[in-house]
């Protein structure tokens, strides 16, 4: 029995690794990849409620009222209230959340390609397809 034949121990390395690099760039910014993976899902899925931002990224109500209260102080977000139903909030990235976004997309690029770097392309693209595979699984 080893260590280095788990498909978990393997997976959870990287995903550190990867979260250690990234959370040291997000540190000029005084936000962590929680934060960040608030901001990014905002920026995809536009207008959502709070709520339903804190469903995506398996957050409960109440961590998810001080996340947005946090990135709100720091001004990456903005609530509106929601024109169908006004006891609901939904978020808006600002202009400095929107090159905050974009910006550390790059970075984490950049972070994924020095990760991967000893893989092919076709490599890459298979264990994105596995990847993928695996959470779809995960989340039915």
């Amino acid at each position: 029995m080893k260590l280095e034949d788990s498909w978990g121990f393997q997976i959870s390395k990287i995903a550190q690794e990867m979260d250690s690099q990234f959370s040291k760039k997000l540190t000029k910014y005084d936000i962590g990849s929680r934060e960040y993976g608030i901001l990014l899902t905002i920026h995809q899925y536009a207008l959502l409620t709070q709520l339903k931002i804190g469903e995506l990224n398996k957050v409960d109500r109440t961590t998810i009222g001080q996340l947005v209260d946090l990135l709100e102080r720091k001004d990456f977000v903005a609530r509106q209230k929601n024109p169908k139903d006004r006891r609901q909030n939904l978020l808006v990235l600002t202009k400095t959340g929107r090159s905050l976004v974009e910006e550390m997309w790059q970075e984490m690029k950049e972070i994924e390609k020095d990760v991967l770097k000893h893989l092919s392309a076709k490599q890459k693209e298979t264990l994105l397809t596995m990847v993928k595979a695996i959470r779809k699984g995960e989340l039915n």
